[in-house]
């Protein structure tokens, strides 16, 4: 038996393993709402997607982890379907749903009110349906519509893991400027990552099969650093020869073996391997590693994640109560949090409730580097104000 569905037409073995999944994933946010409550932090729940695509295009769940601000845990998709049925759970026992927002997902036609309907969801009178229904693999714009309680919130997966490897390398060296980094699998990843290492003042040599982009890659790296930076990006075809008297070599592939035990032995004393996309290293030079005491890790986003959501928390009450516009009963003009002023607008902590000044507005974005009379006699009066609010509050 088949059912009309997402990617053309489903077998009845993919409906069945979407009804497990979704038993699962109902499991898996209860834990996961449950941790949060007990602690009294926030439950976190990621719907993201890979470019590391599996056969079977069949959703799975990731581990649920402990960190500062709360408990994460999510699921990673394969088409806004899937993505679609997952928040019809967590939705409401989720405080926070992060969807991963670059499109690593084609263009899939055939999902169909029928398959959602077997889960008894209903799509928004607005959505268009026809018999072959277009994904545009866009998870953000699929979950924003469905999610009505949790807070939604896109973030970008491929970023954060740059980050995580970046901040991994800094703690181990301390200083990057000199280093040398081979990157074996340049995509999205390790583009990006490549970029953030010349600009810290290292050498990288950039690994890709296909030298023409590879070397296009190169260029472009070099031509977007800074002018000052005399660390460059390079395209090796030879990866054997890009990995001699490296730092650290950093697997880049999506899951794919490229790394063998002759490319480590190439590495610097004191050196580093790390496995961006899981399975870069082959099982022999992972054992040879481990025994000769060569670090070797796999990515983990743990640390850059939590930034993530005290960046995304910060951010929410700065825009809510920071960054704003005020005029005082005096006349006085306030801005705070980044808010373009005019002339003679004074900058100031919080706008609501000043209680340091930074500067005057010349009206472009900056401060006054000279002031007028009248700036000054604005000043004075501001300094009077919150002298008397503080003098109120010590009251």
């Amino acid at each position: 038996m088949e059912t009309e569905g997402e990617a053309g037409w489903i077998q009845e073995e993919d409906l069945d393993y979407l009804k497990r999944w979704m038993v699962q994933v109902e499991r898996h946010i209860r834990e996961l709402h449950e941790l949060a409550q007990r602690s009294g932090r926030l439950a976190i729940f990621t719907i993201s997607s890979t470019v590391k695509i599996p056969e079977k295009r069949w959703p799975y769940l990731t581990p649920i982890r402990s960190i500062v601000h709360g408990h994460i845990g999510g699921v990673v998709v394969f088409s806004q379907s899937q993505a679609i049925l997952a928040c019809s759970l967590v939705d409401g026992l989720a405080d926070v749903v992060l969807v991963d927002a670059e499109k690593k997902i084609g263009i899939q036609y055939g999902r169909s009110a029928e398959l959602l309907a077997q889960f008894g969801i209903t799509l928004p009178p607005n959505t268009q349906i026809t018999k072959s229904y277009v994904e545009m693999g866009n998870l953000s714009a699929a979950c924003a519509r469905f999610l009505q309680k949790s807070k939604f919130q896109e973030f970008k997966a491929n970023d954060i893991t740059v980050d995580a490897v970046w901040l991994q390398l800094t703690s181990w060296f301390k200083v990057l400027s000199g280093r040398k980094f081979a990157i074996i699998g340049v995509g999205n990843i390790g583009f990006k990552l490549a970029l953030k290492l010349v600009e810290s003042g290292s050498s990288v040599e950039i690994v890709r099969r296909d030298m023409v982009r590879g070397m296009l890659m190169a260029d472009v790296l070099n031509l977007v650093k800074p002018r000052s930076t005399l660390a460059t990006v390079h395209y090796n075809q030879d990866p054997f020869q890009a990995c001699l008297y490296a730092d650290a070599i950093i697997g880049c592939t999506s899951g794919q073996a490229v790394v063998p035990w002759a490319m480590i032995q190439g590495l610097k004393e004191g050196g580093l391997l790390i496995d961006v996309g899981k399975g870069c290293f082959y099982p022999d030079a992972v054992r040879r590693a481990i025994e000769g005491g060569i670090p070797i890790y796999r990515c983990d986003i743990t640390s850059s994640i939590d930034g993530l959501v005290a960046a995304m928390e910060r951010n929410r009450a700065y825009l809510s109560n920071e960054m704003g516009r005020r005029v005082l009963p005096e006349g006085i003009c306030l801005i705070s949090g980044g808010h373009m002023g005019l002339v003679g607008d004074l900058i100031v902590d919080n706008y609501r409730q000043p209680t340091r000044l930074f500067g005057i507005s010349d009206g472009c974005g900056d401060m006054k580097r000279q002031w007028t009379e009248a700036d000054q006699s604005n000043v004075e009066c501001l300094q009077r104000l919150m002298g008397k609010t503080e003098a109120a509050g010590h009251a």
